[in-house]
């Protein structure tokens, strides 16, 4: 594995550009939230080896799978994610339900995606969005907009953007996540490619997650 895209190293990359005196980081305020902020960042990160485990950011394992199968379920429901994280409550508007939950937008979607990448493996319209046009005012609007999965050179990759990234508290979480669905996704590529051609049909392997924030 390239270790330009290994997660612990891109991570602690966008961390230290972050912190550190670039001319291209600057201080805003949304929400009346001091920030630091750097526009247009890309992360790359090989996804077979997509969760954090660098001894500055201590990250709940138990958190990262139960919020990855709890979108791949297509829940939105608080009570879910509760037993690994308490904090989540502070997201929730009525103390049931998280608004921007992906899991509800995407799932329905990954049939569609699925489908495009069967029917044209070069194909550039497997997209799920995402962002919900003029969305009400929530604690949790959603920071991702869309995902785009592509098969190119016998792997599956995923591009994710987002108008808003979290290089401390969301990324390590996000990361993983997105891997995990493209994980189930290539997973199901596959079957269905031996299903329809036999088990000697070359299949696609994990590929690279490219995060996109605005």
């Amino acid at each position: 594995m390239n270790a330009l895209y290994n997660i612990n190293f891109a991570w602690r990359n966008r961390l230290y550009t972050l912190m550190g005196d670039s001319p291209y980081v600057i201080k805003v305020s949304p929400r009346g939230k001091p920030i630091r902020e750097q526009l247009h960042q890309r992360l790359v990160v090989d996804m077979r080896c997509s969760l954090l485990d660098d001894p500055l950011r201590k990250i709940s394992r138990r958190f990262a799978a139960a919020e990855a199968l709890w979108i791949m379920d297509g829940k939105d429901d608080l009570a879910s994610l509760l037993p690994y994280s308490k904090r989540m409550a502070d997201f929730s508007d009525d103390g049931e339900k998280l608004t921007g939950a992906y899991g509800p937008r995407l799932a329905p979607q990954l049939g569609y995606v699925l489908a495009k990448l069967l029917e044209d493996a070069d194909t550039r319209q497997a997209v799920a969005s995402i962002w919900t046009p003029n969305p009400e005012p929530s604690k949790d609007i959603p920071c991702t907009l869309s995902l785009a999965f592509q098969v190119r050179q016998s792997e599956m990759h995923c591009h994710v953007f987002m108008r808003s990234s979290d290089v401390w508290l969301g990324v390590p979480y996000d990361v993983f996540s997105f891997s995990c669905i493209t994980a189930a996704l290539t997973m199901r590529y596959n079957e269905v490619l031996r299903h329809r051609h036999g088990e000697a049909i070359n299949t696609v392997d994990l590929g690279r997650l490219w995060l996109t924030a605005a």
